[in-house]
């Protein structure tokens, strides 16, 4: 017995350090230490037994009642959702989970994580870096999963941060409460403004962390800053999320990374953009389908400052995207861009999941740029060179 305990205190002391260690390392892009849940407590992984202290899950501190939950432990009459791998923490009445992060200050980072409900009732997460919080309502509407991943930005205010998870909810079933997973953070950067294109990340190359193996894509929640947005350069207006994919899982007009908008006018993405008064300007963008079977029709309404355009997707058997404009007169310095879908869409093979169509590389330029003179220059010369061929012979 004397043994063991020792080899206890051994493998405890290690996880101390091992912890420690990884408190001290600054924060790389992808999981934060034991962001997946997967590390053994000392003591081995519970079946369903509850968790009360701050040792129970390596890496983290804990208050409350927080659960190490197993994938297909039934709880009540239902299989608990762990979203990814075979562990995941469920967060009951006002419980909450801590990490400390190191960080780089100034800078601004992107938090990723995978969330569940456990109830029918509706479900809440806070997740804060003091003194930035956002309490993020859970909802099944994007898909038949039971789970959606989730970002949220941050601007730290110190070297050494708090990234901290709770259940603000206050239920009668003590059973009940949010399921946390896959948690990894990544440090964002603002895009270099291109010198043909007033709009800061149009291409969305810019993002949160996105896990290869998911192919749920990302929600953005409702962020009125765009200082401190997952998504460098815009912000998302409404009281739903929009959806941010990746070519890996999406048909993505260019590049790896677009938006789907998603739940009609309750899904709006915008950005201010740098023009001069009275100039005459054009808003492009790619128009797509992101193939994820999202019944048709497909339309946004894209706003430029006073104006506004339905514009609708039509399919095409050789692409799945294609070019859309809006020319406005810029009234100020600065001129709101926006897009939301027009539709209310679901998937085909569910009817239920939220779904809808895609925007990507956002542009917007003088009417008059050398965008436009180098075409009719391109096609002056064209002619011109015929023109001198027919001449000559």
């Amino acid at each position: 017995m004397a043994k063991n305990s020792s080899i206890t205190r051994w493998v405890s002391l290690f996880m101390f350090v091992v912890a420690h260690l990884a408190s001290s390392i600054l924060a790389e892009d992808g999981l934060v230490a034991n962001g997946d849940f997967e590390t053994s407590p000392s003591h081995g992984f519970p079946s369903e037994s509850i968790a009360d202290g701050p040792t129970e899950i390596p890496s983290w501190k804990l208050n409350g009642t927080v659960e190490l939950v197993s994938s297909g432990q039934k709880q009540g009459g239902m299989i608990l959702i762990v979203p990814q791998g075979s562990h995941a923490v469920r967060l009951g009445n006002d419980a909450e989970i801590s990490q400390e992060v190191r960080v780089e200050k100034g800078s601004t980072y992107s938090v990723t994580f995978s969330a569940a409900r456990t109830c029918a009732q509706l479900e809440s997460l806070n997740v804060s870096v003091p003194p930035a919080s956002q309490t993020i309502d859970l909802q099944t509407l994007y898909n038949v999963q039971g789970w959606d991943p989730y970002a949220w930005a941050f601007e730290a205010e110190d070297d050494n941060v708090k990234l901290l998870f709770k259940n603000p909810g206050m239920e009668d079933d003590p059973t009940c409460g949010p399921i946390i997973d896959d948690i990894a953070i990544k440090k964002l950067f603002a895009p270099d403004k291109p010198k043909d294109n007033a709009v800061v990340n149009g291409d969305f190359e810019e993002g949160p962390w996105m896990f290869r193996n998911v192919s749920l894509g990302v929600l953005l929640p409702t962020n009125l800053d765009e200082e401190t947005s997952s998504l460098p350069g815009w912000i998302v207006e409404s009281n739903r999320a929009v959806r941010y994919i990746d070519s890996y899982h999406y048909s993505v007009p260019q590049g790896k990374r677009a938006i789907e908008l998603l739940s009609g006018k309750e899904g709006i993405i915008s950005q201010m953009v740098e023009t001069t008064a009275n100039k005459d300007y054009s808003l492009t963008f790619s128009l797509g389908h992101a193939g994820d079977k999202c019944k048709q029709p497909l339309a946004v309404m894209a706003f430029a400052g006073d104006q506004a355009q339905i514009v609708h997707y039509t399919e095409d058997a050789n692409s799945t995207f294609h070019d859309a404009n809006v020319n406005f007169t810029a009234k100020a310095d600065r001129t709101r861009i926006a897009f939301y879908s027009v539709y209310y869409n679901t998937r085909t093979d569910d009817m239920s999941s939220l779904c809808g169509p895609v925007v990507d590389d956002v542009r917007v330029w003088f009417s008059g740029s050398s965008k436009i003179v180098f075409g009719r220059l391109g096609l002056g010369l064209g002619v011109g060179f015929w023109l001198l061929v027919l001449v000559l012979f």
